[in-house]
Parts: structure tokens; C-alpha cells; sequence
């Protein structure tokens, strides 16, 4: 009895220390709130809150961009590492060549490009011109090299498997480590990207966040930094165990 009425004494004291602390903070909340209004206002409510339209086109670009992205790139690197295709030697060459192509000199011809299909000055157009990634294509390339040699391939077509096979249960499987590092890469050049954006979209109401934040340089500028930013650490934070594993394994061979 005695231990059943400490106990519920020593909950009662909690449950009242709680109450008390969570009062005692009002005060400390209303002034965090009032300086957070004086901090962001000038962003959040700019042009009618235009700031939330900017993230949600960003979001819908960002996503839309990377899945394409990371699904392109790594069935890009199996092909070329895998399968025995036409021009392999030639794709990976281009492929290499056009890593080293600053994306200011493809600017205007992917314009040219997407005005010609009358998608300039849309999300779309932006998706498809900003959604190949060369760096991801020959990163994956050197991965499936390492954990994919000839014998594991060739074990796979004795047991049947054609070249969707070997992708489906052999390079999927395989490609865990692989995805997170692609994605990685990939969020920060989309989260990040000026250029292309700057060119292809003319309207402010259809502009992401990298572009339209130009119009508050002077008011706030490190806080905008560090908006734009905290994404890519976060990202980072939560998968880089897997980010790290994904870049040592394709450089180690058993």
C-alpha cells in the first residue's frame, strides 16, 4: 500500500511540475511568436503570400525533377555497366562530356528545346529540361560495375533471367545505398537550381523559391540562406549512413 502511494504521489507531482512549467512558458511562447511574426512577416507575407506559392511550385518541381531523375540515372549506369549495348563505349563518352558542360552554355538550347514543344514558361518544361543528371548516370555506372561483375550476370542468365530480369532481381535489390546517393545529389542540384529556372519561367506567380527570393536581397538575406539550405543538411542528416555506405561500396571490390 505504501509503494502504491508513493507512486501515485510521485505521478501527481509530475503531472502538477508539468502544468506549472507549461504556464510558466505562456509568456516565453507569446514573445518566441511575436519575434518570429517581426522575423518572417516580411517573407511570408510579401505580395499576398506569394512566398507560398514560390514553395509549393519548388516542391512540385523538386519532386517531380527527381523522381525522374534518380529513375533515369540509375537504369542509365545498369545499362551501361551491365548490358552489352550498341555505342556503350560512345554513351558513357557522352556521358562524361556532358558532366563537364556548365549548365550556362545548355541554357539556351534547352530553351529553344522546350519552346519548340510549347512548354516554356511552365513547371513541366522545367521538370523535363532540369531532369537528366549525368553526374547520377555515371555514379551508378561505376557502382554496378563494382557490385555487379560478369560472373554474378552470367550465373543470372543460366537461371533464365533476361536483361529485365537481371535489373529487376539483381539491380534493384542491389541498389539501396545507390538510390540515397543519387537522390542526395540530385535534391540539392534541383533545390538549388538558378539558372534554368531563370530562363524558363518568366511569370513570377509560376517561379520557385530560388528565383523569386531575389526580391528580398537586403531584408533578411542570411535568414533566406538558411531556408534555402536547411533541406539539403536535413536530408543529409537523415540518410547519411546510408549516402556514406552507398560511396565507399562502389570503390571496394571483394
Amino acid at each position: 500500500m505504501e509503494i502504491g502511494a508513493v507512486r501515485r504521489n510521485t505521478r501527481l507531482i509530475k503531472i502538477t511540475l508539468f502544468i506549472i512549467t507549461l504556464w510558466a512558458s505562456v509568456p516565453l511562447l507569446w514573445i518566441l511568436r511575436d519575434i518570429g511574426r517581426m522575423i518572417f512577416a516580411p517573407i511570408f507575407y510579401y505580395d499576398d503570400g506569394v512566398f507560398f506559392i514560390w514553395l509549393k511550385n519548388t516542391s512540385i518541381f523538386v519532386f517531380a525533377a527527381l523522381g525522374i531523375s534518380v529513375i533515369s540515372c540509375i537504369t542509365a549506369g545498369f545499362v551501361l555497366a551491365v548490358l552489352d549495348v550498341p555505342f556503350r563505349r560512345f554513351l558513357l563518352f557522352a556521358t562524361l562530356v556532358t558532366m563537364l558542360i556548365p549548365i550556362t552554355a545548355m541554357a539556351m538550347p534547352l530553351y529553344v528545346m522546350i519552346d519548340g514543344i510549347g512548354l516554356n514558361n511552365t513547371l513541366l518544361g522545367l521538370v523535363l529540361a532540369s531532369s537528366y543528371f549525368p553526374f547520377g548516370a555515371f555514379l551508378s555506372y561505376l557502382y554496378y560495375s563494382s557490385v555487379l561483375p560478369p560472373d554474378l550476370v552470367g550465373m543470372g542468365r543460366i537461371d533464365g533471367l533476361g536483361d529485365l530480369g537481371i535489373y529487376r532481381h539483381l539491380g534493384i535489390p542491389l541498389s539501396k545505398s545507390l538510390i540515397s546517393v543519387v537522390t542526395f545529389f540530385a535534391f540539392v542540384g534541383l533545390w538549388n537550381s538558378y539558372q534554368l529556372p531563370r530562363v524558363l519561367l518568366a511569370e513570377p506567380s509560376k517561379s520557385i523559391m530560388s528565383i523569386g527570393i531575389e526580391v528580398f536581397y537586403g531584408q533578411g538575406t542570411t535568414l533566406i540562406a538558411l531556408m534555402m539550405v536547411i533541406p539539403s543538411i536535413l536530408l543529409y542528416l537523415a540518410s547519411q549512413r546510408t549516402i556514406a555506405r552507398g560511396i565507399f561500396s562502389g570503390a571496394v571490390k571483394e
